[in-house]
Formats: C-alpha cells, structure tokens, sequence
C-alpha cells in the first residue's frame, strides 16, 4: 500500500510538470454541438463479409443457448464504453479503490447513463479498468518492478464487472517486465469472454528508469505481439472481439506508432490520458485521436486532478466524439 501511495504521488507531481511544459499542440474548440466524426476503417478482416458472417452466427448460437449474450452484442464502432480505472488496494488511483462493490457499480452505471442520455445512437457499455501489474518505485524480488495482484481479488472483480454486464480489463503497468511475460500471466482471464486488455506505455520502463521518475515508452513490435495473441484467442476459442486500449499522453510514449497493425477480432482504442485544464487535453485528444488516430478515439479525465473536470457535453463535443471514456 506504500509503495503504491508513493508511486502515483511522485507521479502526479512529474506528471503535473509534464502537463504544464509540454503541451504544444493547437486546443480545438468545445462546447459546441456534438460532431459525428469518422474512424479509420483500417482493420482488414474484421470488417470483411466473412468475419462479419463468422461473429453473427456464433452470437446467434449464444443467444440461444443463453450464454452471456450480451457480450456479443458489445462492439466498436457502434457502442460507447464508460470505464472506471484503479486499484482496490489504493483509493488514490481511482475509484475502483474508493467504494464498496455496490457503491462502485452504482457510480459506474449513473455515470455510465449521462452519456447514454446525451447520445442515444452509441448505447453505452461500462467497464471496470484494473490496474494489475502495478509499477513499484523499487526492485521486487523477480526484478519486474511490478507487483501482480492476486488471483482471489481479479476474479472477485471480474465476476463483479461481468454480473453486471460490464466489461473488465486488465491495465498493465509492466515497469521491468515484458508485455509478453505479463500478458501469460493472466492468460487463463483473458480466454473468458468480457476480460480485455489496456496497455500504459507511461510504465513501460527504459533500462535503468524508475517508474514515476521517468516517463517509459511502448514500442509498436510489444503492441502488435499483444494484438496478434488476442486475435488468435478470439478465432480459436471463438469469443467475443477483444478490446485493447493504449494509453497515451507524451508523443514518445507510442514512438512507432504508425507501425501498429490491427488484426481481426481486436478492436483498438487509443486512450488520451494525463490530467490538466480541458485545453491541454483537448490538444493532446487533437494530436492523438485525430491526426494519429490508429482506431477507434478514447478519453480519460480525472475526477480529483482536472480543474476544471470536462462536462460530458464538453466530451462528446470532440472531434471525433470518443468512443470510450475512462474515468480515474
């Protein structure tokens, strides 16, 4: 519980300099109506006759026999994901570690419900964000840096999100472990459907970096090995689409960015992250989600950090309006 205060207390103070010092970009203009942007269809065989074929008849057979069928109806473009991000060891990283079980539910559902309200046409489907590994800012016994959360509170949160027709994903600070390592280690999750994957290359640590001293980076060769391993579960084991969302708020967090391939069955979300004023996050969202859109667009704004914290209204408002809004 320390070493997590810790961690994020050093990164909100590194993280608030960055915010301040480094936001180049032109804000775009919000509060005006919503505009109906559009996504790169850049996937091959997801959009394809054939696997559209694939994904209805398998639906249809679960619908019938019954088998959480609501999450083969959940899917990008044509929802909207409200997420809830954290830890339940630590209430400072958000509110999965500020409520009990049903509090956590009932805040995720109303806010869930505003963005429902304010546009019908994307039907809103909430998630849950577990951050599992966690950065340590100092070694652990395998040299990781990172501490994995137990299997008793991931499967607690899991049965949780998914009881409730929420989504879960794992969010993964790997530090000095491998996205490879770190995905196998919750293999056994991610082959049940509604269990997805976010990736934090903030965390993604440098040889010789501490995390929350210094800033990591995501290569695209990490990325894709993670998308190509999704792909493969969802063909063979027949699941549901995956959905993988990248954090984002640096340029040299995604250095080779344009080199990241999406896959069939794998839906990509770029998350635009760190907090600040709505300019900053607007310009970063311009960068990020606009100009080097790699799929579907995604927000996170923070509760306690941002001053002031972005209306929904202000969030729909963008270019392209979001399809997934997280919430620390």
């Amino acid at each position: 519980m320390l070493l997590l205060l810790l961690a994020y207390k050093l990164m909100a103070v590194q993280s608030e300099q960055t915010q301040a010092d480094s936001k180049g970009a032109t804000p775009t203009a919000h509060g005006k109506t919503p505009v109906v942007g559009t996504y790169r269809a850049t996937a091959t065989a997801t959009n394809t006759a054939t696997g559209t074929n694939r994904r209805e008849n398998i639906m249809q057979l679960h619908q019938l026999e019954g088998l959480d069928s609501w999450m083969w109806q959940v899917g990008l473009p044509q929802h909207r994901l409200v997420i809830f991000y954290g830890n339940p060891l630590s209430p400072v990283m958000g509110p999965i570690g500020q409520y009990s079980d049903a509090d956590l539910i009932a805040h995720l559902q109303a806010q869930a419900q505003v963005y429902a309200s304010l546009d019908p046409t994307h039907p809103v489907v909430p998630a849950l964000d577990y951050v599992s590994p966690i950065a340590q800012p100092v070694p652990m016994a395998d040299g990781t840096w990172t501490y994995r959360m137990p299997d008793d509170s991931i499967q607690h949160y899991v049965t949780l999100a998914n009881a409730n027709h929420a989504l879960f994903f794992f969010d993964m600070q790997i530090g000095h472990s491998t996205v490879q390592k770190e995905v196998q280690h919750v293999w056994s999750y991610l082959e049940q459907p509604g269990v997805d994957l976010s990736l934090d290359p903030e965390f993604d640590m440098a040889p010789g970096d501490v995390p929350s001293v210094e800033f990591g980076r995501m290569y695209a060769s990490e990325i894709n090995w993670a998308i190509n391993q999704l792909s493969n579960l969802v063909i063979t084991h027949h699941l549901p689409p995956k959905i993988l969302i990248i954090h984002q708020f640096l340029e040299s967090m995604l250095p080779d960015w344009q080199k990241i391939k999406l896959q069939p069955g794998v839906e990509v979300v770029t998350c635009v992250d760190g907090f600040g004023p709505p300019g900053s996050k607007i310009g970063d969202y311009e960068v990020f989600d606009h100009q080097q859109l790699i799929e579907y667009p995604g927000m996170k704004l923070f509760y306690r950090l941002d001053k002031p914290l972005m209306s929904p209204q202000d969030v729909l408002a963008l270019n392209p309006p979001p399809l997934m809004v997280m919430y620390q």
